[in-house]
């Protein structure tokens, strides 16, 4: 059998989150562990200033929040202590990450087909062009962007806090340039996992309510961005992560 432990991201002041996954886990009589977040907004004003610079704009439109930071860097530190655990596997969940009966019924059959090099994404969603499908779990060139909820081996830790270990967007869209953290993304599916984060209390890193003329403004420009991304840096990433899928 092999030996995953079950962790969830949390900010200090997300009470009721926490009481929600604890309960939940207590009911499934299986152990959790808390990892704390870093909220964005409690950053240093250089720190994020340094960060936001380092954005990437044909990655993601538009520029990134407080909360989106926080949630990058503590990813970050999170690989880098998971690579250093004893387990084989971890699952990393979200505080509104709410499980489907049959993961753990799943679980060994999902960890028999994958190996501690790899990253699973547990959520179901499908990502852009199959590559390789099995009976429970497909590799898509571009994998789903979500993070709810994931399977991280080992070793995948590892060369995840070597290779990504930089802002320059979102966690969810950094996790898809496959090619450039060189770990094999699997997806599961079927969806092993539900976000319940409007039921309590709704996202915990949306930009706060933007000035009309300002939003008027981001949503003119996004579909010329979304052209320009498309042929250029989405085009690249597509053919980079095809070769690394060929390669490996």
């Amino acid at each position: 059998m092999s030996r995953y432990k079950v962790y969830y991201i949390n900010l200090e002041k997300s009470v009721e989150r926490r009481r929600f996954m604890e309960e939940q886990f207590q009911k499934l009589n299986i152990p959790l562990t808390r990892i704390p977040a870093i909220y964005g907004k409690e950053l240093d004003k250089s720190i994020l200033r340094k960060e936001k610079r380092k954005h990437t704009i044909l990655a993601h439109f538009p520029f990134p929040n407080d909360g989106e930071i926080g949630i990058c860097l503590t990813h970050f530190k999170l690989w880098k202590t998971l690579s250093e655990q004893p387990e084989e596997f971890s699952i990393i969940l979200e505080d509104d990450a709410q499980i489907h009966e049959d993961f753990f019924t799943d679980l060994e059959q999902l960890l028999s087909q994958v190996t501690i090099n790899d990253f699973i994404d547990i959520s179901g969603k499908k990502g852009f062009l199959s590559f390789e499908k099995k009976e429970l779990l497909t590799t898509f060139i571009i994998p789903p962007v979500l993070m709810i909820g994931q399977i991280i081996g080992r070793n995948a830790a590892k060369k995840l806090s070597l290779n990504l270990s930089s802002y320059y967007a979102p966690i969810d869209v950094m996790k898809q340039d496959v090619h450039k953290h060189k770990v094999k993304l699997l997806s599961t599916n079927k969806q092993y996992v539900t976000s319940i984060d409007k039921k309590i209390g709704g996202s915990t890193i949306q930009q706060n309510k933007m000035i009309l003329w300002k939003k008027i403004i981001r949503e003119i420009i996004r579909p010329f961005w979304q052209v320009f991304s498309l042929l250029t840096y989405k085009a690249y990433r597509l053919i980079a992560n095809y070769s690394f899928y060929q390669k490996n």
